[in-house]
């Protein structure tokens, strides 16, 4: 299997979010939801972190509200954060619009983005993000310019579509434990309340 070295920036299109401020947030207009970087869990995007912001004074700012919408399949990385996090965009938050502190990458055809996921999460791919980071005290920033640069790997295609086969497998097999799991936890709850009768 042939594995070449690209940047980033060839391969993706790489953007900052929208800027807010506080004073966008929960306005008495017409509301939009955004996605900060608080959102961002270990393993992808927890809705209820959602914010609401001021849709017609982010309008009457002149802001283009449409260029900041993340696509489904989008990668998100952190822009500026006390630790390097990352996800995909799922097909239930299609069009969310994301704020300055995450950097969304629209992957070419060329690249999988579960494939980016994947290679960001792991130490290499983490070792990779960090080397492009400016690092203030406690606070990682990345900035567009410096994501474009950095080099990830890209196999073949049809390599590309085995490892998403098992990217995918890998998926199902976690949420079901995770069902699995919760489904045990409340017989044992059942079966005790019970006993407790």
């Amino acid at each position: 299997m042939s594995v070449t070295k690209r940047q980033l920036g060839e391969i993706a299109d790489v953007y900052v979010g929208l800027p807010t401020m506080q004073s966008d947030i929960r306005g008495a207009g017409r509301s939009v939801k955004v996605l900060t970087v608080r959102a961002l869990t270990g393993n992808g995007i927890n809705p209820e972190e959602l914010i609401q912001a001021d849709l017609e004074k982010l309008r009457s700012q002149g802001r283009e509200i449409d260029r900041y919408r993340a696509s489904a399949g989008e990668v998100l990385v952190s822009a500026r954060s006390t630790s390097l996090k990352t996800a995909i965009v799922p097909r239930e938050l299609d069009g969310v619009i994301i704020n300055a502190t995450l950097i969304g990458v629209r992957c070419h055809s060329v690249l999988d983005p579960r494939l980016l996921l994947a290679y960001l999460r792991h130490p290499e791919g983490q070792a990779a993000l960090s080397s492009v980071t400016q690092s203030a005290t406690s606070q990682m920033n990345i900035t567009v310019s410096a994501l474009q640069t950095m080099s990830v790997p890209v196999p073949p295609i049809e390599v590309q579509q085995q490892l998403a086969q098992i990217l995918d497998a890998s998926d199902e097999a976690y949420h079901a434990s995770l069902q699995a799991a919760e489904t045990r936890r409340q017989l044992a709850i059942q079966i005790i309340a019970n006993r407790l009768k």
